[in-house]
């Protein structure tokens, strides 16, 4: 699948800058048992990691009998829905999955009327998309789910698009969309995902009950000034949260190797003009890395991405890399991870539950990590000669956000 290939051609090739030393890391307890997720009282730190297994006889299995990850997962700013492509035959080619609130009770599903790839617009989850440009109410999928209807279409495109809605300052009806998809090479094969950068951006006046487009810009190549640098090649492009950066990789950049690297876009939602400063340059080829919410501080969004076996992150304002600890056996992440608005990272992923030497079987679900828990952040704080600035993500944090997200759709918490 050209996904997965463009994504395997562009792992690890050059070593992974880990903070901390980690060959003693603490042992962390997990959550297999989702009620023991549940803390005393809300202010306690949730699970620093949670393990949520699939059904096989709710979403199908692979051939070894384990439950069927989809291929292309995106999480909501809550961390309670993920929109999962190449579901299979038990879903559709694209559901929305159910997470339980505080790691108790199961998984659910929700079929819906999208092609593989289909994606949420970032920030509030207002709008899904379809590959042909097609916005649908979040809302109105999750009740309606096959018999949903499109309101508009609108926005970039094909392969692999991804958007972000940004404040559209004066009118409270009006809401920008900045889109942004990998380019189409001429070769199905070589060439899909890399190529120049374009982004377009759409203002939708909404009332709740129906959305039009009121005004557009082109679809426009960005990053031209940059190719004396960098080249004009790209590949695994991401949009930040805020629509205001994006990540990429210069495929065949005139100074340096290539790397992952966020650019600046332009701050204004119709602008025709984006500066893409460079704002950070990890140094290395990690999967598509993927934007956190921006702090409250304006600081600096943090990056989460992986690297087929580990999780991590990366804090822009530390420059520092965390690897995310995992208990299990043999844990192997599929697709991309995401950051939640209040800091939690959640990924797809396979894992064995190895509880004696004679039982080991495998399991494919969801991971939920708490990274401020994690060994190499608290190990990296230590070697500072200070108390980490944040301790856990609380119970009461999570259950604040997945309340916001309900309200914000009109859906039951």
């Amino acid at each position: 699948m050209p996904i997965l290939r463009d994504v395997l051609r562009c792992l690890a090739v050059l070593p992974l800058p880990v903070v901390a030393a980690l060959a003693a890391e603490p042992a962390i307890p997990s959550v297999s048992n989702p009620t023991a997720a549940a803390a005393a009282t809300p202010d306690a730190c949730i699970a620093p990691i949670t393990y949520l297994p699939l059904d096989p006889a709710q979403v199908g299995a692979n051939d070894n009998g384990t439950a069927a990850l989809g291929t292309y997962e995106r999480i909501s700013p809550d961390g309670r829905f993920i929109l999962r492509s190449f579901s299979g035959s038990r879903l559709g080619r694209v559901s929305l999955m159910e997470l339980p609130a505080q790691g108790s009770g199961p998984i659910r599903a929700y079929r819906t009327p999208f092609s593989n790839e289909a994606f949420p617009v970032q920030g509030t989850w207002r709008y899904l998309v379809d590959v042909n440009g097609d916005h649908y109410h979040f809302a109105q999928v999750l009740r309606e789910q096959t018999r949903a209807k499109p309101l508009f279409r609108a926005g970039m495109t094909g392969f692999y698009a991804v958007a972000s809605e940004m404040p559209a300052a004066g009118d409270s009806s009006l809401i920008a969309i900045r889109s942004i998809s990998w380019p189409q090479g001429n070769s199905p094969n070589d060439d899909q995902g890399v190529g120049p950068l374009q982004v377009q951006t759409v203002m939708v006046r909404d009332d709740g009950a129906q959305a039009r487009v009121v005004e557009s810009t082109s679809p426009q190549y960005i990053c031209t000034q940059r190719n004396a640098t960098d080249g004009s090649v790209y590949a695994l492009p991401m949009l930040a949260i805020d629509g205001r950066e994006l990540s990429a990789i210069p495929q065949v950049p005139r100074r340096g190797a290539p790397s992952m690297r966020v650019y600046g876009l332009a701050e204004q939602p119709m602008s025709k003009s984006h500066p893409c400063d460079l704002r950070a340059d990890l140094g290395f080829m990690p999967a598509k890395a993927v934007f956190g919410f921006p702090p409250a501080d304006g600081g600096a969004a943090r990056l989460v991405y992986s690297d087929v076996g580990n999780v991590y992150v990366y804090d822009r304002a530390l420059k520092a890399t965390f690897r995310l600890d995992h208990t299990k056996d043999r844990v192997l992440a599929s697709a991309f991870p995401g950051l939640t608005q209040d800091g939690r990272v959640i990924y797809a992923a396979t894992w064995h539950d190895c509880a004696n030497a004679t039982a080991c079987p495998e399991r494919a679900g969801y991971v939920v990590i708490d990274p401020y828990q994690a060994a190499s952040y608290r190990q990296y704080w230590q070697a500072q000669g200070k108390a980490p600035p944040k301790a856990c993500i609380t119970q009461s944090q999570v259950a604040e956000q997945r309340a916001a997200f309900a309200r914000r759709h009109g859906i039951a918490p």
